[in-house]
């Protein structure tokens, strides 16, 4: 079997473990009654199934043992490639909503903790808001380039 092949079902394996690590995080913070933390875990264990999905699509298609011919493998490709994409989109599209609300939060609790006097846990917060929209802002450019691939081409 081709190194790459077993290079790609390596990495859907390490990608299955991470999503169950964020399914543990996203429980964790289910019991701390939080439950943006929770979504926002349970968004990246979509993704990391997502990847993981992927990495096994590209072994298929990659692994010389298969039957299909070049072209049935070549619309393979590209069909996994377009719902892989899709479904990459509409995770990171969920996950910058996430971030958007978690800023949210962040700026209420600034304003919170400002009103109580508390100016430097205010900052703090802003800080996180901010670092929170700047994330958003990142997934939801990447989930527009992946709508892109995503797209059938016209014709």
């Amino acid at each position: 079997m081709n190194d790459s092949v077993v290079g790609h079902r390596d990495t859907a394996g390490r990608h299955e473990v991470a999503a169950e690590q964020h399914e543990r995080a996203a429980r964790f913070w289910d019991e701390q009654q939080d439950p943006d933390r929770a979504g926002l875990q349970r968004v990246m264990a979509a993704y990391e199934r997502l990847g993981a999905q992927l990495e096994r699509r590209w072994a298929e298609l990659i692994d010389p043992d298969a039957v299909d011919s070049g072209s049935r493998a070549a619309e393979l490709m590209i069909r996994h490639t377009r719902k892989g994409a899709n479904q990459a989109s509409a995770i990171l599209m969920q996950l910058a909503n996430t971030l958007e609300r978690s800023a949210g939060l962040a700026e209420e609790h600034a304003q919170r903790r400002e009103r109580a006097g508390r100016t430097d846990d205010a900052a703090a917060e802003r800080q996180a808001a901010q670092r929170a929209i700047e994330a958003a802002q990142r997934a939801r450019s990447q989930a527009e380039e992946w709508m892109r691939i995503g797209e059938k081409p016209k014709k």
